[in-house]
């Protein structure tokens, strides 16, 4: 790739040198050198662009000075993940980076991604550990790496994300780590079992659920990430949340959370999340429901009910999520998402819970819409809606064109409308309509 570059910009010829680019325009060139990997693969996940990114950054840093040391900043650590039983392999890369000179440029990493974090361990095994040798080694704990990368980036990590085995738990230590992160913005929460784990049953029974450490490690979280605005717990079984998760919180001072992820896919007690919602209600402004729910939508039905004033986003994968609401009335709520539906979308659309809403974007699975190409809208989808102004289609190729039906009642309305990509989300659609 070095040598494609000084062929194609020969610095003597006169031309404009491609090393004088303003980091811009540089910005722009990696892009889309990433892009045109990712072109065949329409089913690249975040994680697969980062990968690519991270080896097209690694390619290019031998250019020049200034492109080590930009690429060095902007894109080579800018995603890190490791998983929890492998955490002791980072201790070599940690210690490079706090072995670096201070005159030297500081890297960024803006995502990072620790999985299979076990609880720590009590005690009593702690007593039993060997102590450090002469030369103070580590321990090089997961939770010991943890805190190292929280602090050698807390001036760049935006999103964290935390898959956790059988328990969701952190030492004091790590968790204030963690808070000293300086603009952690997203906080992504998962749980795991591990096969012939009793922790399912554990779940079940109300007194032995109470024992957990879940939901008071969430709320420490919670309460410890001063500037945070989204809270994904969608890889979360709902029973480690308690019923009192949300009035424990509502005692202090929390940062202002605008968005909430949720799965509702599991049939059992949604009670924890509808108190951590409550708690939540005051700066909540966009809710996101991953799932289908094989009953009615009552036992979501207490989220919607005091979300219902102040939600601005809503996205749902199914219909049947809103089966017992679509009488209630949403008065700021601009931006719907949905990825299946069953009925004609005109019927959906002409509940009452969207014709008394100031609805300025509606987002729908591009695939969803091509499966009912050939189901003409019963009547036009958008006549009660007369504050709509962009129709998008997510999960949609670049070159993806809507099915003649959207095309028409777009244009009968005045309504512009957008793909977006298989990664994109409803925070992005809510920050694309301006």
């Amino acid at each position: 790739m070095v040598d494609v570059m000084t062929d194609v910009f020969n610095v003597d010829s006169g031309m404009v040198n491609i090393l004088d680019l303003p980091n811009e325009a540089l910005e722009n060139i990696f892009q889309c050198l990433v892009s045109a990997k990712l072109a065949c693969n329409l089913s690249a996940t975040p994680t697969i662009r980062m990968t690519y990114s991270r080896s097209t950054a690694a390619k290019l840093r031998p250019v020049c000075r200034k492109w080590a040391d930009w690429f060095l900043v902007n894109h080579l650590y800018d995603s890190l993940k490791f998983r929890g039983d492998t955490a002791h392999r980072k201790i070599n890369f940690i210690n490079h980076l706090t072995e670096r000179s201070a005159s030297l440029v500081r890297p960024n990493c803006r995502y990072l991604t620790i999985l299979q974090l076990r609880s720590p361990p009590r005690l009593y095994e702690l007593r039993r550990r060997k102590a450090p040798d002469e030369r103070g080694e580590r321990t090089n704990t997961p939770f010991e790496v943890l805190e190292a990368l929280a602090h050698e980036f807390s001036h760049s990590i935006l999103e964290l994300d935390l898959h956790f085995i059988d328990f969701v738990s952190l030492p004091l230590r790590t968790i204030e780590a963690i808070g000293r992160i300086q603009n952690l913005r997203v906080l992504r929460l998962a749980l795991d079992f591990k096969p012939g784990s009793t922790t399912p049953r554990c779940l079940i029974e109300d007194g032995l659920r109470a024992t957990r450490p879940d939901s008071q490690c969430i709320r420490s979280l919670v309460l410890a990430t001063r500037k945070l605005k989204r809270l994904d717990l969608m890889k979360l079984h709902p029973l480690v949340l308690s019923k009192t998760v949300g009035s424990n919180l509502r005692d202090h001072q929390m940062p202002t959370i605008t968005q909430l992820d949720i799965d509702v896919s599991l049939e059992c007690s949604l009670d924890g999340m509808v108190s951590l919602a409550i708690a939540l209600k005051r700066s909540l402004r966009v809710l996101s429901i991953r799932g289908g729910v094989k009953e009615d939508g009552r036992r979501i039905m207490p989220i919607f009910i005091h979300l219902r004033e102040t939600l601005e986003g809503l996205s749902i994968t199914t219909e049947t999520t809103l089966t017992r609401i679509f009488d209630l009335e949403f008065p700021k709520l601009r931006v719907f998402s949905i990825q299946l539906w069953g009925r004609c979308l005109s019927n959906l659309l002409s509940q009452s819970m969207f014709l008394h809403a100031p609805l300025e974007v509606i987002a729908l699975s591009a695939g969803q819409a091509d499966h009912q190409r050939r189901r003409p809208f019963n009547d036009d989808p958008f006549a009660n809606i007369p504050t709509l102004k962009r129709l998008a289609f997510f999960d949609s190729a670049r070159s993806y064109s809507p099915p003649q039906a959207y095309l028409a009642a777009c244009k009968a309305h005045g309504v512009k409308w957008m793909s977006f990509g298989r990664s994109e989300e409803i925070s992005d659609i809510m920050v694309s309509k301006d």
